[in-house]
């Protein structure tokens, strides 16, 4: 095993992982970091192979955490860990094919009818910035819509909305892969406390009073199996579409629209050639992908890249790294509003790939295009814009602009 001098918490590494991603995959694809305690691997061959062996490379990578967060004595994250471990993304099967199979028939039947609700919203958010020489583009726009989206689909109150997305930021830094402080350890676990209490009532209410929303979905297809889902299935399962259910789609959009407005001639392509729009947002994806990493634990003996993996060890898939291998990509660091950027893995692979992927582009399909329609002159300021501070997944965390024919009007 290899130690490392990159540093995967770095600011400045999570501002432009870009350059280090490259020599990495060139100089070392498979190396062994001890400060994440796993292997950091790189190329888009080897990821695709790991994410594509499901059962020699686990994704229930959270219970073993749970004993060492314990013997060092982190036993409050050891409970937030504990209210996720059931959570579809760290499943296996069997256990990840019953849920995946109920998600199937509860919440991807509900995505197509949400379009007239996003368009809406994005049109009520649109306007509300309206004669504004600046605003932030997170604050204003790419967090309260997907919040809303999710929120609506969980039939839950939208002044609710604000509530649960403090809460799942809080979560966030915990999923992530923040550098936890006691302070913040202990925001994450109230916050993990505070959601489960919420949503145990509102599964309980649903049982009783069905609805058309997802939750009550969620419960009648789940009454019908043999097994039916425990109450602890059901509670994990809700803060899991919660969670994820915004978090990726914010920063789709947030981030996607940085680069658009750093790349103005991909903003011109858009503009010429509408029908774009779909490839645009795999490529924007691609370029700067959410989820900046998938981990996996091995659950064999085996080789990647030539380096020997032991059974029990973790892997860091890079996946920002995979989606910039010029062996799969031409000109991989240029954004490309054109391409179809077959082979991308920013919705993952195998069985694991993204429940929530055709909410994610709905959103962003019309958020982006809505958005350049409509504040065609908007540009960004002259300070660089902060990222979220975690290698596991990626955004700009607030992104201010300035709008100069607000500033002309006035």
């Amino acid at each position: 095993m290899h130690e490392t001098n990159v540093d995967l918490f770095d600011p400045g590494y999570l501002a432009n992982p870009y350059p280090t991603l490259k020599q990495l995959r060139e100089e070392r694809p498979v190396y062994w970091d001890d400060q994440v305690k796993g292997w950091v691997v790189t190329r888009h061959a080897d990821v695709k192979n790991i994410l594509g062996r499901a059962n020699d490379f686990s994704n229930s990578r959270i219970r073993p955490f749970l004993d060492y967060m314990r013997r060092q004595g982190m036993n409050e994250l050891a409970e937030v860990g504990e209210s996720v471990t059931e959570w579809v993304v760290f499943l296996d099967k069997p256990p990840h094919t019953k849920v995946r199979m109920v998600l199937n028939q509860a919440f991807l039947p509900a995505i197509p009818g949400m379009e007239s609700f996003v368009r809406e919203k994005v049109n009520k958010l649109l306007d509300d910035l309206e004669g504004r020489e600046r605003f932030n583009l997170l604050d204003d726009y790419a967090v309260p819509l997907p919040t809303a989206v999710i929120v609506a689909m969980f039939g839950l109150p939208p002044e609710h909305a604000e509530m649960i997305k403090h809460w799942s930021d809080e979560l966030a830094a915990f999923i992530g892969g923040a550098r936890l402080d006691p302070k913040r350890a202990e925001r994450s676990t109230e916050a993990i406390r505070e959601m489960r209490k919420y949503f145990a009532a509102v599964i309980e209410d649903r049982k009783k009073n069905r609805g058309t929303d997802v939750i009550s979905c969620m419960i009648n297809y789940s009454e019908k199996l043999p097994e039916p889902f425990t109450d602890e299935q059901y509670l994990q399962t809700c803060t899991i579409l919660i969670f994820a259910g915004h978090e990726t789609t914010t920063d789709l959009i947030g981030t996607g629209i940085y680069n658009l407005l750093r790349n103005p001639d991909q903003i011109k392509v858009l503009r010429e050639h509408p029908e774009y729009v779909d490839n645009a947002i795999e490529e924007l994806l691609r370029f700067d992908n959410p989820a900046a990493c998938l981990v996996r634990v091995s659950m064999v003996d085996t080789e990647i890249g030539g380096q020997q993996i032991k059974q029990g060890d973790r892997l860091f898939c890079m996946i920002l790294a995979t989606n910039r291998d010029p062996s799969v990509f031409a000109e991989p660091d240029k954004l490309d509003v054109t391409r179809k950027p077959k082979g991308s893995l920013h919705f993952g692979y195998g069985v694991h790939l993204c429940l929530g992927a055709p909410l994610a582009r709905l959103e962003g399909r019309i958020a982006i295009t809505e958005f350049l329609k409509r504040y065609s002159g908007v540009q960004l300021t002259d300070t660089p814009p902060p990222w979220r501070e975690a290698y596991v997944v990626r955004g700009v965390s607030s992104l201010e602009l300035r709008n100069p024919r607000a500033i002309a009007a006035g």
